[in-house]
Formats: C-alpha cells, sequence, structure tokens
C-alpha cells in the first residue's frame, strides 16, 4: 500500500494530515516530525512514495534530491518529495498556489508593487509567482544578502532590507508574508487596511484585514495541486475547501 508524510519540526499541529485523510482515506498520510533532516530523509526514503515538506527543510529537500522540475529549479526549495523511476523528484506546489491566489484576489490596482517579506522557501516560492504574472516584485528580508542573493539568481526582483520595506511601504499594493513571527513591519501593514496581504503562517498569523487571503487558502491551495501529483489521482476541491 502506498504511504504519504511530511517532514519537518514542529508539525504536531499541521492541517496536511486532515486534508489528506479527507480526499483519500484509503491512504496512510503520517507526520514525520524530527529536527534532522538527515533523519527525515532516511524515513522517508526507507518507507514512503513521497511527502509533503515543510519548515525548515524546504531548502535541503531541493538540494538532496535526484531532480527537480523547472521552477522548482529556480525557486532551489521543495515542498514534495517524490519517488519516480528509482529517483526522487522535488516539486514545489507553493509557486503555484500563489499564482492562484493572486488571479484570483487581485483587482486593478493603483500601486501594482508586491512587497515579499521573507526569502525562505515560501518567501522564494511568492517572489518568482508574483514576478511570473508580470508584477514588479520586491523581497524583503532579516539577512539582506539573502533576499540579494535570491533576487539576482532568480532574476527580475528587487531586494531590500526590513527596514528599507518600512520606508517604501506606501508603493506596494500587495503584501505577501511569508515570515514565522511577527516583525515590527508587520504593524505598519496592519495600518493599511487597503493592501491586498497574503500570508504564509496560518498557525499564529501575525496579519489580518479587509483584504486579507489566509495561510489556510494557501494551505488549500498548494496540497490540491501538491495531491494530485502525489498520489497521481485528482482530489476533491470541495472537501479540501471545506478546512478552510
Amino acid at each position: 500500500m502506498k504511504r504519504f508524510g511530511l517532514i519537518g519540526h514542529p508539525i504536531a499541529h499541521s492541517l496536511s494530515p486532515a486534508l489528506f485523510r479527507s480526499v483519500y482515506p484509503e491512504w496512510d498520510y503520517d507526520l514525520i516530525d524530527t529536527q534532522d533532516f538527515e533523519e527525515a530523509w532516511r524515513i522517508f526514503v526507507e518507507g514512503y512514495d513521497a511527502v509533503n515538506v515543510t519548515a525548515p527543510f524546504k531548502l535541503q529537500a531541493f538540494a538532496r534530491a535526484d531532480e527537480a522540475d523547472t521552477v522548482t529549479g529556480q525557486i532551489g526549495a521543495a515542498n514534495i518529495l517524490l519517488k519516480q523511476e528509482g529517483r526522487v523528484k522535488a516539486l514545489n506546489t507553493d509557486f503555484w498556489a500563489v499564482c492562484q491566489l493572486l488571479r484570483l484576489n487581485m483587482p486593478p490596482l493603483e500601486t501594482p508593487r508586491v512587497l515579499v517579506v521573507g526569502c525562505g522557501g515560501a518567501g522564494r516560492s511568492a517572489a518568482l509567482a508574483a514576478t511570473n504574472l508580470h508584477l514588479e516584485t520586491v523581497v524583503a528580508n532579516r539577512d539582506f544578502d539573502k533576499a540579494a542573493h535570491y533576487c539576482r539568481s532568480a532574476g527580475g526582483m528587487e531586494p531590500m532590507t526590513l527596514v528599507q520595506a518600512s520606508e517604501h511601504l506606501p508603493e506596494f499594493g500587495i503584501v505577501i508574508y511569508t515570515l514565522p513571527l511577527e516583525v515590527p513591519l508587520a504593524r505598519q501593514i496592519l495600518e493599511r487596511p487597503e493592501t491586498i496581504i497574503l500570508e504564509a503562517n496560518y498557525l499564529d498569523p501575525c496579519l489580518s484585514g479587509p483584504n486579507y487571503i489566509s495561510g489556510k487558502q494557501w494551505l488549500v491551495a498548494q496540497a490540491a495541486a501538491g495531491f494530485r501529483v502525489m498520489t497521481g489521482r485528482i482530489p476533491d476541491w470541495d472537501r479540501l475547501h471545506s478546512h478552510l
């Protein structure tokens, strides 16, 4: 019987098992909760057909896989590891989730620039998605050098420090917040209710507002794409959507 799961830490709170079991009750989906990526990798290789990947392993998962599709290669981070013909393939459905959510929720904007806060796996995916939708994209990160390196390698993006992003905040019509914790910039974003906000964190969100797109919406959108890749079967969207 096929086995699926999630690797990361901490993940006891994850909604992924409930999402998966709601559409594929016949298959196992386990939480593989460990701080050691090598242990998580070993458990996956020895006993699972595919796994979702969450923090802090998205970059390591990409680096360890045998191959990746073009989008995942540009991002340099994976949220799926899939066994395929004796090899492990890295995939990223965060990219497709953000593309879908922006298309569905983006009205005509007076200030169409996008600010992506954070440059981990979710931030990189979001930045590439916004760029691919032909939106002017800025990546702000606590570690400026990390953001600058990614912007150079991906192309079409501008890096900023969090302080610079704070100074330029009125220029952004969309903010995609991917940090797991609140930083001072988050409080400033909350003071701009006209801004479209998309947040990655669904457990302890930092933001809200009239134009807010929640982390649960992000989770369900990436799960719909990811579960199809992992199982080869299209999931029931209505059942996934019931978890919002």
